[in-house]
């Protein structure tokens, strides 16, 4: 009868000796695990029946010729072989001790890896388990905590900014390999959050990586056939602004070339993006994107630079004062961006007739704007004026006066939320406290721009208007 106390006398044959999964792992001092990824990199291994189970076994001569032709791999897996609970217990002990005498978490690790030959990565999981599991115990307590969008975008621009890799493992307390992930993460983040839109057209959109005619679309820019003129500067023009006329104006194909050059840059980092898998970032090809958003920002800031002498020119044409001259061409200029944006070059047409009117159609549309905020506030405003000015020599009566005045206002702007309350008071000097306000200077103390209060203005009048029909029109 067979002897089945040792499966591994029971399984020679011929004088060849047999061993199951965890006599293999035992003789090289591995996991069983590792011993399966041995098998999936060419080690031979088969199924036999031991004691009524199916079991996988290896034969002693394939296990040692493996170990003979990939000595490096098999020495690797003892460093990962399975850690007993005496030495978890020290090297937790130890590392409590450098963490006391002021060790970091990246100094700790690389040291406990030296002393025990174990990998990093056994280290820095034995030390985060042992914290996640014993919070009040922690060795590292900031070290399982999840790093902020806030920190997350710093790590990027620390490691854009060439800050060596220890001090950032110590700085945001993680190891390389989770430095180099996060920042790949966040990177993908931030290019699928690039603005991408392109105006498409046929002749960008044929074009082949490599030719001839896309090394024509991305080249240089031509030159003027003519010689440029030394511009004339107007008479009242500030200081300040005259050097926007040192900036030779384009020439049709100058033009046509620059927009065909950053409408195509920008449609190949967009067919470039819908490749990018963000949770596996490829860092060749977020960097090709990268440089052709870039590249194509370079193009569009040309094409801004040589038109800012049109804003300058249709700003002073609608200027009432010299004071508001530097508001105008501030929102003429964002009127300018949004226009080379949108610009249709494929049509043909001259740019500067496009921007033109969309810089004048702004201009007018928002002195309508004002126009109709004043019609809508200023009857309160001088109502409350007039009862001021009757009743100033009975001061009980002028006290009953701006109290029913006040509560005429807070009426009218219940329905208001307490931040369009106040864009309405500052901005129409219902608040006898405080003089009307501009729109820069309501945006300055609410620390936003003064267009997002022009948009909440032009929210909150569609809302006073509902609410309160009642409204007088001026």
């Amino acid at each position: 009868m067979l002897d089945f106390s040792s499966e591994t006398l029971w399984l020679e044959r011929h004088d060849e000796e047999f061993l199951t999964l965890a006599e293999a792992a035992e003789r090289f001092n591995v996991s069983t695990k590792t011993i399966t990824r041995w098998r999936k990199l060419g080690l031979e291994s088969e199924t036999r029946l031991i004691k009524s189970r199916h079991r996988v076994v290896i034969r002693a001569d394939r296990l040692e010729a493996f170990a003979a032709a990939q000595p490096k791999r098999v020495e690797k897996g003892r460093k990962f072989s399975q850690m007993t609970d005496a030495e978890r217990a020290e090297i937790l002990t130890r590392a409590a001790q450098m963490a006391a005498v002021g060790r970091t978490l990246t100094e700790t690790i690389r040291l406990l890896a030296e002393r025990t030959g174990r990998s990093t990565e056994t280290i820095r999981y034995t030390l985060k388990k042992h914290d996640t599991q014993e919070p009040k115990e922690a060795i590292f307590p900031r070290y399982d905590r999840t790093l902020t969008d806030a920190e997350r975008h710093q790590l990027l621009a620390d490691f854009r900014a060439g800050m060596k890799l220890d001090v950032l493992c110590d700085r945001y307390t993680r190891t390389k390999t989770t430095i180099y992930r996060v920042v790949a993460e966040t990177r993908a983040e931030e290019i699928l959050a690039l603005d991408l839109n392109f105006m498409t057209c046929p002749e960008i959109e044929t074009l082949k990586p490599g030719s001839n005619e896309e090394r024509v679309v991305l080249g240089e820019m031509p030159k003027s056939a003519k010689a440029a003129r030394k511009p004339r500067l107007p008479g009242d023009l500030p200081s300040y602004l005259a050097s926007l006329y040192e900036v030779p104006l384009l020439t049709f194909a100058q033009e046509q070339h620059l927009f065909r050059k950053m409408n195509y840059l920008k449609m190949r980092a967009f067919q470039a993006r819908l490749q990018l898998d963000p949770k596996r970032p490829v860092r060749h090809l977020m960097e090709q994107i990268e440089n052709d958003f870039a590249a194509s920002n370079d193009v569009k800031n040309q094409l801004v630079t040589a038109n800012l002498r049109l804003v300058v020119s249709i700003a002073k044409r609608h200027a009432g004062s010299a004071n508001n001259l530097f508001d105008l061409i501030s929102d003429g200029n964002m009127s300018l961006i949004r226009a080379v944006e949108k610009f249709d070059y494929a049509r043909k047409n001259r740019f500067s007739t496009y921007a033109s009117w969309a810089i004048m159609k702004n201009y007018t549309r928002a002195a309508t704007e004002e126009q109709w905020y004043q019609r809508k506030f200023t009857p309160l405003e001088n109502e409350a004026n007039v009862e001021r000015e009757e009743e100033v020599y009975d001061p009980i009566e002028f006290e009953r006066s701006q109290t029913r005045q006040q509560k005429r206002v807070a009426a009218i702007l219940k329905c208001l939320t307490p931040r369009e309350q106040l864009i309405i008071i500052r901005r129409f000097g219902l608040d006898r406290n405080y003089p009307p306000m501009t729109l820069k200077q309501v945006g300055e103390e609410l620390g936003v721009t003064k267009e997002r209060i022009r948009q909440i203005e032009i929210l909150v009048i569609g809302k006073l208007r509902e609410k309160n029909p009642v409204i007088p029109e001026g």
